[in-house]
């Protein structure tokens, strides 16, 4: 960009008139009979910097030029100067015009990328961050983003980014306590609002305490605000699995992880979890071989956590030394495990995935698939792509950016409830290509039918309240086969219904033949009132909230169940095979 390269222009042409008015200078004193010394002609070209005036006449072509000149560098001088001094100031004044923005609290790497994807959406950003000195706020002021140095748990901080008007709101610094106390400070601040919600979006690392978070706020009623709260390791190691699955169609599959860390142990609970849902009648566990030099502890961790994964996997714990990865195919004679289908690697450190990624490569079959998380698109990654490209020693890695699909617009608009939304859509989808009909991914939607998926999606819980269920952590793995009497089928059919009417009556549509561009639809009507092929479709998609819950880490439960008094008791898994540590 031309503004990149704005002070090399300048220094060039203030050399340039420095240099016509010594030419200058020198042949109007020359003609005027004087010996001039290069002393004064130097000393005169400066002075064209300060604004010094000149009241002769017919004066040298180039001198003339060089006056001009000078007079510009130092006006765009003094103009750039200024803008740069009080930049941050007057990016702060258009902030009390936004609407609609979305206010962004920590800046750091993972708060950076969300900044950066917002601009690239041209979405209003306003960029809280208490530290002055943190090297991402040069990001902002390139992309134009206000920034407001300050503590964003102060309501006059959250008023100053213009809460009360705003679309959403991302808590995403390294603290949870204080995620937690952003958005709920800023939902009382929109408890003002006449217009709109506020809809506040936290990161909580604590994977206990962001499911419970998120099962309390279901419960909020609040027309003001929603609060939703997300991990990031969760939601990657989900799309992780999405994109580079485990083999679960050629017998019993073997993956291997190495670095047992958040990301890690996520993958661990996501892949047994789908191993679990595909193998039918197949009672053989997951196998999962752990490459970690605190494997055994992490494990026992692990199980500890998800107790039911003992059930499903079985572990082989190594540690990272060159001499353990090079014994792998005798350490799983040993353990008498089933050959390798996939390697995944994480690493808090995107240094440590490589050294590792390397090591794996060279001891690994070269027809495993190796993948490896890293959070930036930069560095450690370019290094991999760049081997990929060239057949080196990294030719068969594939590089999965973790922040680069998770830090996205479309999370800061669904929250946890993209997942569901999703699902919601790819099930629709699904039903509808098997009918011969077209339907577009979720990626081809425009904004208006991906934020229709997220409200059905945020109103399950409200409609399984409705006939006494509520959502709990998932404990039951056989929640997913859940199944809903008729008559609650009925209910939940018709709530859905009711739902999808309001929100196409709010937005304008009315009752007619069916015609997208003029919002007309048939379906507007009572669902005792709709064809049977079409109420069929509520039928269908309440059927399977049950197993889309159980897919994000939720399940159904009666509301006596929570209680503590007789309902669903969770089901205890039958434990399939020896496990070794």
């Amino acid at each position: 960009m031309l503004s990149d390269y704005r002070w090399h222009i300048l220094v060039a042409v203030g050399i340039g008139a420095f240099a016509l008015g010594c030419v200058g200078y020198w042949t109007y004193l020359s003609g005027q009979h004087k010996a001039p010394s290069a002393s004064d002609v130097v000393y005169a070209s400066m002075q064209l910097f300060f604004g010094t005036t000149m009241t002769e006449t017919h004066l040298p072509t180039s001198l003339n030029i060089a006056r001009f000149l000078a007079f510009i560098v130092t006006g765009w001088a003094g103009v750039t100067a200024i803008a740069a001094l009080f930049a941050d100031r007057v990016r702060q004044m258009r902030i009390p015009w936004m609407r609609g923005h979305v206010v962004v609290c920590g800046l750091g790497y993972k708060g950076s990328v969300f900044v950066d994807n917002l601009c690239d959406a041209r979405a209003g950003v306003v960029v809280i961050e208490p530290d002055a000195n943190n090297p991402h706020i040069d990001l902002c002021r390139s992309r134009g983003v206000p920034v407001i140095v300050g503590d964003a748990q102060l309501k006059r901080t959250l008023h100053t980014a213009g809460v009360e008007r705003a679309a959403r709101l991302l808590a995403i610094t390294a603290e949870d306590a204080i995620n937690a106390e952003i958005v709920a400070v800023a939902s009382e601040l929109a408890a003002s609002r006449s217009d709109g919600q506020l809809g506040c979006l936290a990161q909580i690392a604590n994977p206990d305490l962001c499911v419970l978070l998120r099962i309390q706020e279901v419960k909020r009623t609040d027309s003001a605000s929603t609060l939703d709260f997300f991990n990031t390791d969760e939601i990657s190691a989900r799309l992780m699995l999405n994109e580079f699955p485990i083999d679960s169609e050629h017998g019993q599959p073997h993956i291997l992880v190495a670095h047992l860390d958040d990301l890690g142990a996520w993958l661990i609970w996501h892949a047994a979890r789908d191993w679990y849902d595909s193998r039918r009648d197949d009672t053989s566990p997951l196998q999962v071989t752990v490459l970690d030099d605190r494997g055994d502890e992490r494990v026992r961790a692990l199980l500890a956590q998800h107790p039911d994964l003992e059930d499903v996997c079985q572990f082989i714990s190594l540690s990272t030394s060159a001499r353990d990865i090079q014994r792998l195919p005798a350490h799983h004679a040993d353990a008498a495990a089933s050959p390798l289908t996939r390697a995944y690697v994480t690493a808090y450190r995107d240094e440590d995935a490589l050294e590792t990624a390397l090591k794996l490569r060279h001891a690994l079959h070269p027809a495993i698939s190796l993948v490896v998380a890293l959070s930036r698109s930069d560095g450690v990654s370019r290094i991999i792509s760049d081997t990929r490209r060239t057949n080196g020693p990294l030719a068969n890695v594939v590089v999965f950016p973790t922040l680069e699909r998770t830090c996205t617009v479309d999370l800061i608009r669904g929250g946890s409830f993209e997942a569901i939304a999703h699902t919601l859509h790819e099930r629709w989808r699904g039903e509808q290509i098997a009918a011969g009909n077209l339907a577009p991914a979720w990626a081809e939607l425009d904004e208006s039918r991906k934020e229709s998926s997220r409200a059905q999606a945020r109103d399950i819980a409200l409609k399984l309240r409705g006939i006494e269920y509520e959502l709990a952590p998932l404990r039951d793995w056989d929640a997913a086969s859940f199944t809903f009497a008729s008559q609650e089928i009925e209910i939940l059919a018709i709530a859905e219904h009711d739902r999808w009417m309001a929100e196409r009556l709010a937005d304008g549509w009315t009752l007619g033949d069916k015609d997208v561009e003029q919002k007309k639809s048939p379906y507007l009507v009572p669902f005792d009132e709709l064809p049977d092929d079409v109420a069929k479709w509520d039928r269908m998609f309440v059927r399977e909230y049950p197993a889309i819950l159980a897919s994000v880490g939720l399940q159904i439960l009666r509301v006596t169940s929570v209680a503590g008094s007789p309902g669903h008791e969770p089901h205890r898994l039958s434990r399939p095979h020896g496990q070794a540590m």
